[in-house]
């Protein structure tokens, strides 16, 4: 494990490194490295001698098994760099890929997902955390993933995707609505995060559908952070609880956070209903408002 995070690690730095980790790896070094370089001004630049480590062999793939960018000023030409040389050498082994925070677009994204669909053949945990996706560059990211299964999908047409990915953070990427029941529609993702995207009372009511009876695939689904309203987090968990047409699959989902949204006594009825469907589900939530509660609140403020 390679920690270098806040190092002040440039271009000029990131070529150095480079030249290190490949010559370590032809000696006959084994196993691959878990490099860390958050928060380095690594920016687009370095993103050229950075695609040299990721994609350095096409016969072993990556050189790394974890690579951490979150903080790196890398933007969309970083993308597309680190792209272009996952699609002319697949990044085989490397299995967790962190990109928050890097003023990455729907530009960027776009470019990305072609490579996601081809060349990254065990990466199972992706980070675009704090990133302007918007919907669009979200929706092209989830085209690159497959299906879940009772979406209707030709077979033959999910061969061509990614199916490794397990984990995905889509926190703060403004994916709106559009974005999250995207998400919500593949068949790989075992964590997804759609914190803080303001998804609102109107995005919870139009992503419950896709939740009825819970979801065949994702066991952890954070939705904390949206400013939904009590009656649309009722109707959400509601859904969850309605197994009467998820007779296709069995509920994986163990996990629902919902805080940052509102929770009074009668989403309190609600959890408790769905407690009675899927027991094992852990819904983390606000302290429940009781009612009168809130104006006080509001009157203080």
């Amino acid at each position: 494990h390679l920690t270098l995070s806040e190092c002040n690690i440039g271009p000029m730095g990131m070529n150095s490194l480079a030249r290190i980790i490949i010559s370590d790896g032809s000696s006959g070094r084994s196993k691959r490295i878990r490099l860390s370089l958050a928060s380095n001004p690594i920016t687009s630049e370095g993103c050229q001698s950075l695609s040299t480590i990721i994609s350095a062999n096409p016969t072993n793939g990556s050189l790394l098994s974890v690579l951490e960018l979150s903080q790196c000023s890398l933007g969309d030409n970083g993308i597309k760099l680190l792209s272009s040389a996952a699609l002319s050498s697949p990044c085989t082994g490397l299995a967790v890929l962190d990109l928050s925070e890097n003023s990455i677009t729907e530009e960027g994204a776009n470019t990305f997902s072609v490579s996601l669909a081809e060349a990254w053949p065990d990466l199972n945990e992706l980070k675009l955390a704090k990133n302007n996706l918007r919907e669009d560059g979200v929706v092209s990211v989830i085209s690159a993933l497959v299906h879940r299964n009772d979406a209707g999908i030709d077979s033959s047409i999910e061969s061509n995707k990614n199916s490794s990915l397990t984990s995905l953070d889509l926190t703060d990427t403004s994916c709106r609505v559009k974005g999250a029941k995207a998400a919500l529609m593949t068949g790989s993702l075992t964590t997804l995060r759609l914190f803080n995207n303001k998804l609102g009372s109107d995005g919870f009511r139009e992503i419950a559908p896709l939740l009825e009876g819970g979801h065949p695939s994702i066991v952890n689904l954070d939705l904390g952070g949206n400013s939904a309203d009590e009656d649309s987090v009722i109707i959400l968990l509601n859904s969850v609880a309605n197994t009467s047409q998820a007779s296709n699959f069995l509920s994986k989902l163990l996990l629902l956070e919902i805080g940052g949204n509102k929770f009074g006594e009668k989403a309190m009825e609600a959890l408790e209903n769905l407690k009675k469907v899927w027991p094992k589900l852990d819904v983390a939530h606000d302290k429940p408002v009781q009612e009168g509660e809130e104006e006080e609140e509001e009157a203080k403020d």
